[in-house]
């Protein structure tokens, strides 16, 4: 690896080594950036990142709209784009990276609004300007879009399951629409209430089984409001690219069948929000219970188990 020097401008060009850094932002981001950039550049994939520029693109925000959480940064290669990196901004780790383009950069080519600010929210994108708040996947496009009356709303907001994780997860899933158009669902509740009131449910279908998944959140949902229905539907054996494809418009449950990261002897239920694949790996985006972020295992074999929820009023 070539020697980092860390003297730098705070506006303007610097060099390290032979890569270039612009509009710098700070010295522990850029020697973190920079290191990456050597060390990915390794890899085939990433061949052009090895002597490449780095071009300071544009501060994202968390989930008050408010907070800084992480820069994006443009690598540019041979006077071209390369993809980019965006570095979290407490510890400098490099949170996502690609040769694409930025899903913020491909919304902006559909709809050019200075007031609009880019969010990162549980590692997904998001987009906020006049009141508005939208999801968007990783094309730019838009997935939902929501009136903001205030500036607390989340995209996923996990929580620790508190027995049993089928109960847990619809629990999470159910909290989640109640922040995201559906506020019935939760009004007044805490989510040890929920998932008390999901697990009698469970219990009235018959017990803690995958069968009874679809009764209990189609009578949960009309429970809070009559107006409110729900689609639910069962599959068995689903391939990454189903989940891929359902979690592009809304979250899933997903089961991950013993012999996996959570437990060798038994299974487990999580909600997955998203996919991702990173190199040629491919990982799915969870609420899974345990942890109050979203997490990304691993899709394996014991992924057996998927319940497509779609909600609607």
């Amino acid at each position: 690896m070539k020697k980092v020097s860390l003297a730098f401008a705070i506006l303007g060009m610097c060099m390290f080594g032979s890569i270039q850094v612009w509009a710098a932002q700070s010295n522990d981001a850029l020697e973190s950036a920079t290191a990456f950039l050597q060390e990915i550049g390794e890899d085939d994939d990433y061949a052009l990142w090895k002597d490449a520029d780095l071009q300071y693109g544009y501060e994202l925000l968390g989930a008050d709209m408010e907070t800084p959480v992480g820069d994006l940064y443009y690598v540019e290669a041979n006077s071209q784009n390369a993809g980019y990196m965006i570095i979290d901004n407490t510890n400098f780790s490099i949170l996502e990276f690609s040769v694409g383009a930025p899903a913020y950069d491909m919304y902006q080519q559909e709809t050019r609004d200075a007031s609009t600010v880019f969010l990162y929210i549980n590692a997904m994108p998001a987009v906020y300007g006049n009141g508005i708040y939208s999801d968007i996947d990783q094309s730019g496009e838009i997935q939902h879009s929501f009136d903001v009356t205030n500036n607390t709303l989340l995209r996923y907001n996990p929580n620790l399951q508190g027995g049993n994780c089928i109960v847990g997860a619809i629990s999470n899933l159910m909290w989640h629409w109640s922040n995201n158009g559906y506020s019935s669902l939760a009004s007044g509740m805490t989510f040890q209430g929920v998932e008390s009131e999901v697990d009698a449910l469970i219990k009235a279908e018959g017990g803690y089984a995958n069968n009874n998944i679809p009764n209990t959140i189609k009578n949960y949902v009309k429970g809070k409001n009559s107006s409110y229905s729900a689609s639910v539907t069962n599959k068995w054996s689903p391939t990454f690219s189903n989940v891929k494809t359902e979690t592009a418009s809304r979250p899933c449950l997903l089961g991950f069948a013993a012999g996996s990261d959570y437990s060798d002897k038994e299974g487990h239920m999580t909600v997955c929000v998203g996919t991702r694949t990173a190199s040629n790996v491919n990982y799915c985006k969870l609420m899974d219970g345990h942890n109050t972020s979203v997490v990304e295992k691993q899709w394996g074999s014991y992924n057996d188990f998927m319940s497509k929820v779609t909600l609607s009023k």
